[in-house]
């Protein structure tokens, strides 16, 4: 059976009916939130969708991972790292990380940055 998370927010903050939002701090992550919208817990088996939102100044995890990954900006501006290439990236934009590429987020916008990321499903 499918599943409905009802957009629930408001003055420009953004949340979903029974996700819930985690800290996000790992990996040299600093002034971010994520919340898990779709994963296994929803019976996904074949992707995930997880919002992530950072503060003006702050920055994503330096990560690589062995799944790629895609990116649609929601809202804000950022600088991103992918391997070796750096590229202003803004709303509306989408981004394509492959398997095993660094990468990195770093607001560089007076408002949080918030992006979608579709990943394999993994809570």
């Amino acid at each position: 059976m499918g599943v409905v998370h009802r957009f629930i927010g408001k003055d420009g903050a953004f949340a979903w009916e029974g996700v819930e939002v985690e800290t996000y701090d790992r990996g040299g992550a600093m002034g971010g939130t994520k919340q898990v919208l779709l994963g296994s817990r929803d019976g996904s088996v074949h992707f995930g969708l997880r919002y992530y939102e950072i503060e003006p100044g702050g920055q994503s995890s330096f990560d690589r991972h062995g799944h790629d990954h895609g990116v649609y900006i929601l809202r804000g501006k950022a600088r991103v790292m992918l391997g070796w290439d750096v590229a202003e990236v803004g709303v509306g934009d989408v981004i394509y990380i492959p398997p095993n590429e660094e990468h990195q987020f770093e607001n560089i916008g007076d408002e949080p940055l918030g992006f979608l990321c579709a990943v394999p499903p993994r809570d």
